[in-house]
């Protein structure tokens, strides 16, 4: 018997912004766990934790077997260290597809290790449009798209090293959250999914749009109106588009929706 009432039902959190995959991506905005690191604080978790809960470690093992890992990450090793060449040297060793490459071959045994934890079902989600994030495009520019053309090289690696995964590790399903052109087809075509702006941040942020949000000003009325919240994240509005397109959409998680695979 599961000790109900106690076990965590709307899930665990082991996100640190502005991290990465790469152990220094990021660093210079200050002290964030990696995904190494995050994983580090799950395997606490499920070995100091959450065992307490259960009556057995087989019903534990189910539990960790049914439960749906959500991994988004990436976009930080772009945004936080290629595209930063005054505080790291990747862009200047790295071209564009070895880079990508060494991004998959990173994160490969981090999905593996998550999997010898116990994760069975994990999304892995692409990383998103950032050429058309307001932090990096220029005013009249809808997406800069070598930026987008950068972090493509990464996407395309992914599915591949998703069904590898799935297919050498028994018992796994690794589903691949499509949402790169999801997300781009609402920056370039807002009024298609009921947005009305996907140039300006909702909030005022510092550097005129090119950061974080100003703390204590209000931000604007409409915020489900509008794509971005501050200079580089999406409002809710959007992550919700993306999250109802991979519940139902075989298009946008693949080769399964989330739906399917909560039930499998």
């Amino acid at each position: 018997m599961i000790n109900k009432g106690s076990v965590p039902v709307t899930g665990l959190n082991f996100a640190s912004a502005s991290c990465g995959i790469l152990p220094e991506s990021g660093s210079t905005l200050g002290k964030c766990l990696h995904l190494d690191e995050q994983i580090d604080l799950f395997e606490d978790t499920i070995k100091s934790n959450l065992p307490t809960y259960f009556d057995s470690s087989e019903k534990f093992s189910d539990y960790l077997s049914k439960s749906v890992f959500i991994i988004s990450t990436g976009s930080n090793d772009y945004m936080c260290n290629y595209l930063q060449p005054k505080f790291f040297n990747t862009s200047k060793i790295y071209a564009p597809q070895p880079f990508a490459q060494l991004l998959i071959d990173a994160l490969s045994p981090k999905l593996e290790r998550l999997y010898n934890l116990g994760a069975r079902k994990i999304v892995m989600f692409e990383i998103g449009a950032v050429g058309c994030i307001p932090a990096m495009k220029r005013e009249g520019i809808k997406c800069v798209e070598d930026k987008n053309q950068l972090v493509s090289y990464f996407n395309d690696g992914l599915l591949a090293m998703l069904r590898n995964l799935t297919t050498t590790l028994k018992g796994s399903n690794f589903v691949l959250g499509h949402a790169h052109w999801l997300g781009y087809d609402a920056a370039t075509n807002p009024s298609k999914y009921g947005l009305t702006n996907a140039n300006n941040p909702c909030c005022t942020t510092w550097r005129n749009g090119e950061s974080a949000c100003i703390p204590f000003l209000k931000p604007c009325p409409k915020a489900d109106k509008f794509y971005f919240w501050d200079g580089f994240h999406p409002t809710e509005a959007v992550h919700s588009l993306i999250a109802s397109g991979c519940i139902n959409n075989a298009s946008v998680c693949i080769p399964v929706t989330l739906k399917d695979l909560v039930n499998m």
